[in-house]
């Protein structure tokens, strides 16, 4: 039996093999977090798709926070807003809607444009809030239907507070649709 370690039901990998494939599997995850990491630095605050000022059409901002995939994003995006906001969501869900999201949208927000499938129950529930509430089936409705509900130092804020559900491959996507439809204002 001597020096063969693998005999029998203890058909296993040696310690020293063990230890080899720990290391390449650490080495590969630590590859794919660095691509991961790079990916998500690249889109820190003032980058494109978080909190970027597309353009000031008759002094209102069109902020593109496509980035904000969830309501705790758009928790924070709406607290950085500075002006009365009317805020272009997807949210199509009430139960991921949260008593600080309520209250920031109670405080900040004038107007909302819910954009996508049309979702009665968040419709009433902003309209139940004392908001004004319109919807959109496309981004480029849903621009435009945000500078007319606005008025000179107001912002518009493109913060969906969910991913894109198929209607675009990506958020970078989704904000560069947003984009183009305040291009074509």
């Amino acid at each position: 039996m001597g020096a063969n370690k693998n005999i029998g039901y203890n058909n296993f990998p040696t310690t020293d093999n063990r230890t080899s494939m720990a290391a390449a599997l650490a080495g590969k995850l630590l590859h794919a977090r660095n691509e991961s990491l790079n990916e998500s630095m690249s889109d820190f605050e003032g980058s494109a798709n978080h909190l970027e000022l597309v353009k000031t059409i008759n002094d209102i901002d069109f902020i593109n926070d496509s980035r904000s995939t969830n309501v705790n994003a758009v928790w924070f995006a709406l607290e950085s807003m500075t002006k009365p906001t009317t805020w272009i969501m997807s949210i199509d869900n009430r139960e991921v809607i949260t008593d600080e999201l309520i209250d920031i949208v109670n405080e900040k927000v004038k107007h909302i444009i819910i954009l996508g499938v049309y979702n009665p129950e968040i419709y009433d529930f902003f309209a139940d809030l004392g908001k004004e509430v319109d919807f959109s089936m496309n981004m480029e409705d849903a621009v435009r239907t945000s500078f007319y509900a606005s008025a000179g130092g107001d912002a518009v804020l493109f913060a969906p507070g969910t991913t894109s559900f198929g209607m675009y491959r990506t958020y970078r996507e989704r904000g560069d649709k947003f984009k183009e439809a305040v291009a074509q204002l």
